[in-house]
C-alpha cells in the first residue's frame, strides 16, 4: 500500500529548483534519499512536510492530497537535522511536548513503548545538555514518533555523532522502523548509511531524482555516470558498438575487445561502467572463466584505507582496487606489467545520450 507519493512535483528556490519529483513509498518502508549537499534533500522534505509549496504536482499521503494542507493537518514528522530540543525541559517532556497540540490516545502507555523500544527509559528525568549525541537523537526521534504520523521525515539524523554512535543509532533505528512499521524518508549524504538503513535509495542531483532502486540496482545497474559514481570511484569508458548477437556485445577498447550484455544496434555509442573491485587483477597471465582479459603495465599505486587503488594503463587507464594483502602476495611494483580480468556481469552499459 502507497502511503506516501509524489507526483510530477516541481519547486522553484530562488536560483533552485525541483524539477518533476516522481516517486512513492510503501507502508513500513524506508526510502533513503542519497545526495551531494546542495542536491535538493532538505527541500524536497520542507516540502513533503509544508514548509514549501510546490508549484506544479500532488503530494498524496494514502491517496489524499495534501498539498494545500498546513504542517500540522498532513499527518507528516519531521525529524531536523538541528533536533531542535527544548534545554529548559527534561527528556520526559520534550517527548510530550507535541501532545500538547494532537489528540493522541494513551499517551503513557506510547511514551513507555516508545522509550523502552529507544532504550532511553532510564533517561526520562535528565535535562538535554547531560544527554550524549545518540541519546538526543533518540528523544527527537521518541518525540515525533509519539505523534504516530503516517510519514517520518529525518534529515540527515547521524549528521552530529560520532562514527561509533552513527553505527549504532542506524542498526537501532532500523529496528524500531521494522517494530513500528512505520514508513519513512530518510536523507543522508552518507553511502555507508544508505546502504544499512536498509529499503531503496534515490540518488538526487541538482534538484532530481535521478534513479531509485535496491542497492544491488543501484551500484550494480547505473543510469548514469553521477549515480555510478555516487558509490565511490567507477570505471567509464565510451565505446561504440562492434557487434551484437543475442545478448552479447562486443567493443574495442583500449589494447583489446570488451564483452558485455546488452540489446544494442551496431556501431551505437555507448558508455560502460565497471566498479574498480570487480576488476581481478594478476602478474601472471592464466586462463579464466571471466570473458573479459585485457593486459597492462601498473602506473600509479595509493592506498584506501584497507584497500591499495591501482591505476593501470591498457590503451585505456583502468582503476583496480584490491585488498592489501593480495598487493603483498602479487608484490605489484609501478611500470611492471599486470593482467586484468572481469565478467561480463561486472560491465554495466548505458545507452550515450548526446
Amino acid at each position: 500500500m502507497r502511503v506516501l507519493e509524489l507526483q510530477s512535483v516541481s519547486v522553484t528556490r530562488g536560483s533552485f529548483s525541483l524539477k518533476e519529483i516522481n516517486f512513492f513509498v510503501n507502508k513500513g518502508e524506508i526510502l533513503t534519499v542519497l545526495g551531494e549537499n546542495g542536491s535538493g534533500k532538505t527541500t524536497l522534505l520542507n516540502t513533503i512536510a509544508g514548509f514549501i509549496k510546490p508549484d506544479s504536482g500532488s503530494i498524496l499521503i494514502n491517496g489524499r492530497d495534501i498539498v494545500h494542507l498546513p504542517p500540522s493537518e498532513r499527518g507528516v514528522g519531521y525529524v531536523f537535522q538541528t533536533l531542535a530540543l527544548f534545554p529548559h525541559m527534561n527528556v520526559a517532556a520534550n517527548i510530550l511536548y507535541g501532545t500538547r497540540f494532537h489528540k493522541i490516545s494513551n499517551v503513557k502507555d506510547r511514551l513507555g513503548k516508545i522509550s523502552s523500544l529507544l532504550r532511553i527509559s532510564h533517561i526520562m528525568d535528565r535535562y538535554i545538555n547531560t544527554l550524549s549525541g545518540g541519546e538526543k537523537q533518540k528523544v527527537a526521534l521518541a518525540r515525533t514518533l509519539i505523534l504516530q504520523p503516517e510519514v517520518l521525515l529525518m534529515d540527515e539524523p547521524t549528521a552530529a555523532l560520532s562514527p561509533r554512535e552513527k553505527s549504532r543509532i542506524i542498526d537501532e533505528l532500523k529496528t524500531v522502523f521494522k517494530r513500528l512499521s512505520q514508513t519513512v524518508v530518510f536523507v543522508t549524504h552518507n553511502v555507508s548509511e544508505a546502504y544499512r538503513i536498509g529499503g531503496r535509495i534515490g540518488v538526487m542531483e541538482n534538484g532530481r531524482i535521478l534513479q531509485i532502486g535496491n542497492s544491488d540496482e543501484i551500484v550494480y545497474h547505473p543510469v548514469s555516470h553521477s549515480v555510478a559514481s555516487i558509490f565511490g570511484e567507477v570505471n567509464k569508458f565510451k565505446v561504440r558498438v562492434e557487434s551484437c548477437n543475442s545478448g552479447m556485445c562486443s567493443a574495442e577498447l583500449g589494447n583489446g575487445m570488451v564483452f558485455f550484455l546488452g540489446d544494442f544496434k551496431v556501431c551505437e555509442k555507448i558508455l560502460l561502467f565497471i566498479r574498480p573491485e570487480d576488476i581481478l587483477l594478476k602478474t601472471v597471465s592464466t586462463k579464466t572463466s571471466a570473458r573479459n582479459n585485457f593486459s597492462g603495465i601498473v602506473k600509479d599505486i595509493s592506498f584506501a584505507g584497507p584497500l591499495v587503488r591501482v591505476v593501470v594503463e591498457s590503451g585505456q587507464t583502468f582503476i583496480v582496487l584490491i585488498s592489501k594483502q593480495s598487493f603483498e602476495e602479487l608484490a605489484i611494483k609501478k611500470r611492471k606489467p599486470v593482467f586484468l580480468s572481469f565478467k561480463l556481469t561486472a560491465v554495466h552499459a548505458v545507452k550515450l545520450t548526446e
